[in-house]
């Protein structure tokens, strides 16, 4: 593209982006399209003026489940429409880049039933002749390593790109890999932007335009409001590995088996959920392993023969059998889902209302990430709306070594503490047109809880106070490759926290 081309080119994607602040159209103007929520506005609004100031590379912090995607997608529905109206549309690209399997087919369902032609690059399947192509990282930094990137997607072509779970993306091949792209616009989406090495979303994508983190989202109810519950297992920490601070991986999953974690699970799913109102419970289960993915699916579909459970594990699940998962989970016909690391990002799942979290780790990153799926609210005349699905609050049970000097990572801790979350609660939820359940389902969880029998191996800790004054450790460990890592002293916390 000329200097001349691409500086109109980027004056009709402003001009378009501004129409975009509000309403996101359907390409055939005879479909309706989606109106944004506020906060979603105020996100477009921040980057369309980055961009009237010259702003090549821009980062957007949004929490879990607040509809960033939609964000996105308005986006590139307004780049679409400037080059529509230029008549330069030809070979030229816009492309959406995620991390893993699981959001790519997702962010392609939300960009067609908006009428954007996608073509898709992720897990095997390659068709870049569309105008929109939303690709996972994966696939791209493989066909770099094998110098085909240029011949499939030459970076001359591509005008915006837009990096979701940007967060993912500060490690150095991918970095070279946006370097090596470098389109005229740049755009990072996540909801935790920060490493504990200094790196954080800035440094690649300038300093953010517009933040709402996931505290915001619950006190403004664009989130869920959580109830969380915490439970203690019968594990000593010495006999677990604590390895680049956070806990090995196979060291816990040995640990976890050997306190039978697949049968006290059940009995947490028994405490928390009614018994006849387990189809209006959708549920997402964590766990460490693909053994324990095995055992606790085995175990649950054995004791719950009225509903229907699934397992997913990397080596076992395609794309596809998730993607069907999923769909069948929005329609009620699956009624939990137990995961290992592979549901730790981009699933999305609204109408999930309640999250066991069986994974105890040491990173705020990745359990922000983690539980984040189960805070997203659902979206008044969207199809889970449509069907009657409605949530306001939701319930995070987590499953954590008992502790000593090594802390795991808490949910608390991502919204400030126990005090946090009791203030939260205080605020209440209403009944605004977004939907409350018909029942108060946090007032029914704890009349339940307060007549339940004991657990199997473990504990049901009442008080987080003293939990949360804990010491933790001071070492910094190295980030992995995908960019999770355990915050040394979380800045959600005061000194006397900490």
């Amino acid at each position: 593209m000329s200097k001349r081309r691409s500086s109109q080119y980027l004056e009709a994607f402003q001009r378009h982006l501004e129409d975009h602040m509000d309403h996101v159209p359907h390409a055939n103007p005879n479909r309706r399209g989606i109106d944004l929520d506020p906060h979603q506005r105020d996100g477009v609004r921040a980057i369309v003026s980055a961009i009237e100031s010259h702003r090549r590379r821009i980062s957007r912090i949004s929490s879990c489940g607040s509809g960033k995607t939609l964000e996105e997608i308005a986006i590139i529905s307004a780049s679409q429409a400037a080059k529509e109206e230029l008549g330069i549309n030809g070979n030229r690209k816009d492309l959406l880049v995620t991390d893993g399997r699981a959001p790519v087919n997702g962010i392609v369902s939300q960009c067609r039933n908006l009428g954007l032609q996608t073509g898709i690059w992720a897990g095997g399947e390659r068709n870049l002749d569309p105008p929109v192509i939303i690709a996972n990282i994966q696939s791209l930094v493989l066909n770099r390593a094998l110098d085909t990137l240029d011949d499939h997607l030459p970076p001359s072509d591509i005008d915006l790109t837009i990096i979701d779970e940007a967060d993912t993306f500060l490690t150095g091949t991918r970095l070279e890999l946006i370097n090596d792209i470098d389109p005229r616009t740049l755009i990072g989406f996540t909801a935790t932007d920060e490493w504990p090495d200094g790196r954080n979303l800035s440094s690649v994508f300038g300093r953010p335009v517009h933040e709402m983190r996931l505290r915001e989202g619950i006190r403004r109810r664009v989130n869920a409001l959580p109830e969380f519950l915490l439970y203690e297992s019968d594990i000593e920490e010495d006999s677990i590995r604590i390895r680049g601070g956070d806990y090995d991986e196979s060291s816990l999953a040995s640990a976890l088996k050997e306190v039978e974690i697949h049968r006290a699970i059940p009995e947490i799913y028994d405490q928390v959920v009614p018994r006849n109102a387990r189809r209006e419970w959708p549920t997402l289960i964590m766990v460490p392993s693909i053994n324990l993915v095995h055992d606790v699916t085995q175990t649950m579909q054995l004791a719950y023969r009225d509903i229907t459970t699934v397992g997913w594990s990397g080596d076992q699940t395609t794309t596809r059998q998730m993607n069907e998962d999923m769909d069948r989970f929005k329609q009620g016909d699956i009624q939990i889902i137990v995961s290992c690391e592979m549901g730790g990002r981009g699933m999305n799942l609204e109408n999930a209302v309640f999250m066991l979290d069986g994974y105890p780790c040491g990173s705020l990153n990745k359990l922000e990430q983690r539980h984040g799926r189960i805070l997203r609210r659902i979206r008044p005349g969207s199809e889970l709306w449509k069907q009657g699905w409605r949530k306001t609050q939701a319930v995070i049970a987590q499953v954590v070594p008992r502790s000593n000097r090594f802390r795991p990572a808490l949910f608390t801790d991502i919204i400030g503490g126990y005090r946090e979350l009791q203030l939260l609660h205080q605020g209440g939820v209403g009944n605004e047109e977004s939907g409350a359940p018909q029942t108060d389902i946090i007032a029914d969880l704890r009349r339940r809880i307060e007549r339940g029998r004991p657990m199997h191996n473990l504990t049901l800790l009442q008080q987080l106070d003293a939990y949360e004054l804990l010491s933790r450790r001071q070492d910094i460990p190295t980030a992995d490759e995908q960019g999770f890592f355990r915050y040394r002293r979380p800045r959600r916390f005061t000194r006397a926290n900490s």
